[in-house]
């Protein structure tokens, strides 16, 4: 599935709301001028440290999931972290034009 569509639908599909969050930090991390390696250093230990903590009843509380995302969702979460911060990094650039 591409959208979630429900909420039943968050961490299955590839794109869900949380999806519009990542790319907020991500242009975030490019308007801050953190590297590209370190703001993919970065998103990748968030999802790597996020699949164990929504799988705990803490983790489900505090994101309000009922299951922990699929590794599609996960990849597509990096993906748009990176076009942001690539975007946001393109953004400083033009401050000497």
């Amino acid at each position: 599935m591409l959208f979630a569509a429900t909420k039943a639908d968050q961490n299955l599909a590839l794109v869900d709301p949380w999806t519009l969050v990542h790319a907020g930090i991500g242009l975030a991390a490019g308007l801050m001028g953190f590297s590209m390696g370190a703001a993919l250093a970065g998103a990748v230990l968030y999802e790597i440290l996020e699949g164990p903590l929504e799988r705990a009843d803490f983790g489900k509380n505090l994101f309000n999931v009922s299951r922990p995302e699929s590794p599609g969702n996960q990849v597509v979460d990096v993906l748009v972290f990176m076009a942001a911060a690539s975007a946001g990094a393109k953004w400083n650039l033009t401050a000497g034009r």
